[in-house]
């Protein structure tokens, strides 16, 4: 489990370290983040992931996290105008903003001095790079795009390097005026545990952890990061399938949730239902399922890279929506649009095991492994050659070439 940084830990810290930016309104950044330091502490470097959430004023996290998260659970029509007039422009905050609510980060980044930066979100690109110019920083800076599009600010002039899921998302940050030539379509970010597991062996883990029969099909429940979406009726409905399966209900961060789905559970369903909060055994689980629930964002990517099929209920105004459509046309899910239609997607699945065998398949050949090695990788080449003062754009364009 990589161990990020808080206000409190500014004193003791490994210098000059390959810092990676996240910001907790969602946990698909910082589970980027954390694969790619992963990565670079694999291949002998040190490395920090830090919430930029936890360096910035009151009024900067309450915009920046408190804020979003309250508009996409709670006003996502409001949120879709806001999203669609945030992706044109050139800054999703003034640049006078992030110098004023993240003070304390510009201060930690000076004492620390890190040979590089990664930035997961796009907010965080946009800060790291004021900091690497307001600084005069001399190190590269590696801009990475988790999501299925990309935002007009996510271009700037500091980034060396963009890794980004597809070829759509590579040819929107062109058209954004991005450098082609630095432009690696790598994949998301994502821990080696994904892609390494075998299957039949994480299921008999996972059963034998939490009491369950592996010869019974299991089915995997989640709402992210912070259980967004109706987790509560999927699991009522779940449960009440004439099949029965066993269901793992992962709740996330949210507590209230995680109690309600337990005041559900009756004498019969006690057995055949566990709910957890938040866990780092999230690759294990997903490699064990043989069907899952859940939100989009990274999960997407996760669950492609597990070769789990996934069905998903139409997802919050943004990126995900890209995702939702492409389970159809890619054929490694099911998009659905009412948690009955949900419920009954699920029972024709397990009644037609070869129907999931062929999505696993799908979902193999779209398999793009390595992104948070083949980051590292360039990071290290380019903290070599930038020692001797070449252009970074020549290292750039050789790694994503290669």
């Amino acid at each position: 489990m990589i161990t990020r940084t808080t206000a409190a830990e500014t004193s003791a810290r490994v210098p000059g370290p390959t810092m990676i930016l996240a910001i907790s309104n969602g946990a698909g950044h910082l589970r980027a983040a954390d694969a790619i330091a992963e990565a670079v502490r694999a291949d002998g470097g040190p490395a920090l992931v830090v919430d930029v959430a936890d360096y910035m004023t009151g009024i900067a996290r309450f915009t920046h996290v408190t804020a979003y998260l309250w508009l996409v659970k709670h006003a996502p029509r409001i949120w879709d105008r806001i999203d669609r007039y945030q992706k044109q422009q050139t800054r999703t905050s003034p640049a006078w903003y992030y110098r004023r609510g993240c003070v304390r980060l510009f201060q930690l980044i000076r004492e620390l001095r890190p040979i590089a930066m990664v930035a997961t979100e796009v907010g965080c690109c946009e800060i790291a790079a004021l900091i690497k110019k307001d600084l005069q920083l001399h190190v590269p800076l590696v801009a990475v795009n988790v999501n299925y599009d990309a935002d007009h600010a996510w271009v700037q002039p500091e980034v060396d390097l963009y890794g980004v899921a597809t070829e759509q998302v590579r040819a929107e940050l062109i058209d954004s005026g991005a450098p082609r030539e630095k432009i690696a379509v790598w994949g998301v970010p994502m821990s080696a545990h994904f892609a390494t597991l075998e299957r039949e062996c994480a299921r008999a883990d996972v059963c034998r952890w939490l009491g369950f029969n592996p010869d019974e099909k299991l089915i995997l429940v989640s709402g992210g990061g912070e259980g967004i979406g109706p987790i509560e009726e999927v699991t009522r409905r779940l449960m009440h399938l004439e099949s029965t399966p066993q269901l793992i209900v992962v709740t996330g961060n949210n507590k209230g949730l995680q109690r309600s789905i337990e005041y559900l559970l009756d004498d019969k369903a006690v057995h055949r239902v566990r709910v957890l909060s938040w866990t780092n055994r999230i690759a294990e689980l997903m490699r064990a399922s043989d069907v899952m629930i859940s939100k989009l964002g990274n999960t997407f990517d996760e669950a492609i890279v597990a070769e789990l099929p996934i069905v998903a209920l139409e997802p919050p105004p943004g990126s995900e929506r890209v995702q939702y459509r492409l389970l159809d046309e890619w054929g490694v899910g099911c998009a659905v649009s009412a948690v009955d239609q949900m419920a009954d997607t699920i029972a024709r699945l397990l009644q037609n095991p070869d129907e999931l065998e062929a999505m696993r398949r799908r979902a193999r050949s779209r398999r793009l492994i390595g992104a948070a090695d083949r980051i590292a990788d360039w990071i290290k080449s380019s903290c070599w050659v930038s020692a001797r003062r070449p252009e970074l754009s020549e290292v750039s364009a050789a790694v994503v070439n290669a």
